[in-house]
This record gives structure tokens, C-alpha cells and sequence, in this order.
């Protein structure tokens, strides 16, 4: 019983679409594709889930995509060929269309994740997603699709929220996002990221940080402490989207950040923390982080919302 309890605490969105051996060329090629199956495997092996209790994404239909990305956009998609270019990929079957499933699953996982937190009032991880690079007409940094802006579009069209804080702590900025939403003063995007993917905006409701490369925990997570708050008492969401990326981990082999495992799982569970003490469902998105360990940074911080969050 103690340990069904402690599952209630939040829901895992996974499949095993998920799982795809994309290979790109240059510095993609660090991306661990096995990632999010090692922590779904990991957490069934220490029995913090069962495989019955992880919620199945659903694939997302084109009249979703169409919410955020044009139709000339999405048609484009569906020619492996392109999808190859765009993610700079080795190599692509002309006649397979495996990768823009991956995308199509992991965004009905995030867009499944936001129906269930919201419902349910709880937190949800979504073990993917967090694509908040893909604008509406074009894919950029191994983003074809932007389930962040495409979930709380769909909040709102079910109607089940209206205001949303996107929190987005992966090493680089979501440009994308930030682009989609810079006229709408109901979605909220606070961002701590470094100099790159760096694009500007007045509007109100964005809080943008940019620090310098080696931050350490001290620097990173005082900031964090100090920004991050004022927007949840400033701003009152409906839905929190967590784009919680890996990347600024000292151990990433693309971010040149310099915060400890400690530091990522103290990073998290402030974020965690801000939603939950005032009763905000909250959905974790996996988003950027390379290199063999950068699965258990992730995979931390489910960890101690099972055993430990409230």
C-alpha cells in the first residue's frame, strides 16, 4: 500500500515508439538514444513503477501539429529524405517514416501528459519531448515538431487551461517557443540558458537569463532561487510545462555548464516544489542532455518525487 501511495505522487508517459536508433552526424551522435528506456527499465528494476502504471502516448494527428506548425510544414515531414536533411542524419531509408513517428508519439506523450496532470491534479513526466527549438514552419536542433507550444494549444481548445509558465532550465534557450508565444501574454516563458539559440523579445510575461559558461551550483542555483519564485507569485498558472533539460550538467558532452548531479536534482525539486505548494498540476519534459550519464539526471529527479515529494 506504502508504495502505491507513493506512485500516486506522479505518472510516467512512455512507449516503446520512443524508442528510435536515430544516428546523426557531428555532435548529435552523443545523444543517447536508449536514454529514456533506461530509465523506464531502471525505475521498474528498483520497483518505484510497475509497467501498468506508465501511461502510453498516443500518436498526434496532423489536425494537432496544425494548431502550431503550418500545413506546407507538416506535409514536408512525411518525406524521410527531408526529415534526414533537416536532422542530419547518416542515413535515411527514402521509404521509411519511422522518424517523424518518434516525433509524432513523444508529442501525444507530452499532450497526454498535460490532459492527465491537469485532470488529475498532478505531477506527470513525460519521458521525451521538451522540442522547444521547432518553429511553425521550419525544425531546428534535432526539434521537427514543438509538443511544448502544440500541448498548451490543446489545453486551451479542450479548454482545461487558459494560463500557462513554461520554466525552461535546458542549457539552451527554447527559441522556438518563446517565438510562438511572444504575443501572448497568457503564456508565460522563463528561461536560464546559455549564449546560443539566443532571440530577444519585449514581451511582458518572458523572464530570458543568460549566464556565462563553468556556472557553477552556488551561481546557478542562487539565481534560480531569487528569479523563479517571483514568477509564481506574480503569475498565477493554470499548467506548469517543466522543460527540464540535462544539458547544463558537468558531465554533458555539449553544454559547458558546470552543475553537479546534486546540483540538477536541487534544480528540479525547487521547480517541483513552486508548483506543488500551491497546488499547480506540472508536467517534466526530458528535452536536451548528451552523453552516457546524462539518463540519470532524469532519471534522479522521478526518483525522489516517487520516495519523497509531498
Amino acid at each position: 500500500m506504502i508504495r502505491f501511495l507513493r506512485r500516486q505522487r506522479c505518472k510516467i508517459v512512455y512507449r516503446s515508439e520512443y524508442f528510435s536508433a536515430v544516428h546523426a552526424r557531428d555532435a548529435r551522435q552523443s545523444f543517447d538514444v536508449m536514454k529514456f528506456k533506461k530509465i523506464r527499465d531502471q525505475l521498474i528494476r528498483e520497483h518505484l513503477i510497475r509497467r501498468k502504471d506508465v501511461l502510453k502516448a498516443t500518436r498526434i494527428s496532423d489536425e494537432d501539429l496544425l494548431l502550431v506548425h503550418t500545413r506546407d510544414y507538416i506535409e514536408s515531414l512525411k518525406n524521410p529524405l527531408l526529415v534526414g536533411e533537416i536532422l542530419h542524419l547518416d542515413y535515411v531509408n527514402p521509404w521509411d517514416e519511422y522518424i517523424f513517428e518518434y516525433f509524432r508519439y513523444v508529442a501525444g506523450g507530452t499532450v497526454l501528459a498535460a490532459e492527465y496532470a491537469l485532470e488529475n491534479k498532478l505531477t506527470v513526466f513525460n519521458l521525451g519531448g521538451g522540442f522547444h527549438h521547432a518553429h511553425p514552419d521550419h525544425g531546428e536542433g534535432f526539434c521537427l515538431v514543438n509538443d511544448v507550444a502544440i500541448a498548451v494549444r490543446k489545453m486551451r481548445q479542450r479548454q482545461l487551461a487558459q494560463k500557462f509558465l513554461i520554466v525552461d532550465l535546458d542549457y539552451h534557450q527554447g527559441n522556438g517557443t518563446l517565438l510562438i508565444f511572444r504575443e501572448d501574454e497568457d503564456v508565460f516563458t522563463f528561461s536560464m540558458h546559455a549564449n546560443n539559440w539566443v532571440d530577444c523579445t519585449k514581451k511582458k510575461h518572458n523572464v530570458d537569463i543568460e549566464l556565462p559558461s563553468h556556472v557553477k551550483d552556488e551561481q546557478y542555483l542562487s539565481i534560480l532561487q531569487a528569479e523563479l519564485p517571483r514568477v509564481f507569485q506574480d503569475f498565477h498558472p493554470d499548467l506548469v510545462v517543466y522543460v527540464a533539460g540535462s544539458d547544463p550538467y558537468i558531465l554533458d558532452s555539449l553544454g559547458d555548464f558546470d552543475i553537479s548531479e546534486q546540483g540538477m536534482l536541487e534544480r528540479d525539486i525547487l521547480v517541483y516544489r513552486e508548483a506543488r505548494r500551491r497546488e499547480i498540476p506540472l508536467i517534466v519534459l526530458g528535452a536536451g542532455g548528451y552523453g552516457p550519464d546524462s539518463w540519470k539526471v532524469y532519471y534522479n529527479f522521478i526518483k525522489w518525487v516517487i520516495k519523497k515529494g509531498k
